[in-house]
């Protein structure tokens, strides 16, 4: 066996290396494909067995995520540990386990990874238009909703000016978007994405106004971008940890992937 750094001459065999499961990590792969396999931040090796990629080790921007399909000792990617930088690793439990008698552990989650390949319920208001915030505008009002839910109040910058002026720069240079339904003058949900590519894109940001919850505003416009990706080609993958969200997702058709782990390290 060897361990060598991959480049994008080996895209072939990335693809082969997950078979019928690259639609579960879809992401994963976009992500090297488009980082040309190697960065400033980000390299990927593999572990090759008579002459076949059996594992490989992604480090990308101070993370570290492992994926092999059949059992494999991870002890084999001890020579190149120190070559990496990495504050976490992350990845389906089962894998990511494995290398805990290598690391110092500071904190050890687990969150759930799923994707969406079809929708299975319809929108419950169709006169409603999801909208992509593209303007001041609505980055006010999306600040406003932000602003009325706990989790992101601390996160925000107390002053919306900043907020906007620092979401603008997303909007004109990132792969992402938000979407949103208005009722009147208030943004009364959103949801975004991260890291989109030509066949993925990573769900975050879903928020409801609380005056307007258990209504489900929230998974109009969950519908709304599922629709929007779905028809450009684009898988939407999520990360949750939360019962009710899981519950939504599932009934919206959610094929749940694995149990995902994320391990800080000392």
């Amino acid at each position: 066996m060897a361990i060598i750094q991959l480049t994008k001459q080996h895209q072939e065999d990335v693809v082969n290396l997950f078979g019928d499961e690259l639609i579960y990590y879809q992401f994963m792969v976009n992500e090297m494909i488009h980082n040309n396999y190697v960065g400033d931040d980000f390299r990927v090796y593999g572990e090759y067995e008579n002459n076949k990629l059996v594992s490989l080790l992604l480090n990308n921007f101070g993370n570290v995520t492992y994926y092999s399909k059949t059992d494999h000792d991870v002890s084999v990617y001890q020579e190149i540990f120190p070559q990496l930088r990495f504050y976490k690793l992350s990845g389906p439990s089962e894998l990511m386990g494995k290398f805990l008698p290598y690391i110092e552990v500071k904190s050890d989650t687990c969150s759930h990874l799923g994707v969406i390949k079809e929708i299975k319920v319809k929108r419950k208001y169709p006169e409603l238009t999801i909208k992509k915030v593209q303007t001041e505008y609505e980055l006010s009002l999306l600040y406003d909703l932000l602003a009325t839910i706990d989790e992101y109040v601390a996160v925000i910058p107390r002053s919306k000016e900043e907020f906007i002026e620092n979401e603008m720069k997303k909007i004109e240079t990132s792969n992402s978007r938000t979407v949103y339904v208005q009722i009147g003058y208030e943004m009364v949900a959103s949801a975004a994405t991260v890291n989109e590519y030509d066949t993925s894109a990573i769900i975050v940001g879903v928020s409801t106004h609380k005056a307007y919850r258990n209504k489900g505003y929230g998974t109009e416009v969950l519908i709304g971008l599922f629709e929007e990706l779905l028809n450009e080609g684009k898988y939407p993958y999520l990360f949750y940890n939360n019962p009710v969200a899981r519950s939504v997702y599932l009934n919206l058709g959610m094929e749940e992937i694995c149990e995902w782990r994320v391990i800080e390290v000392k």
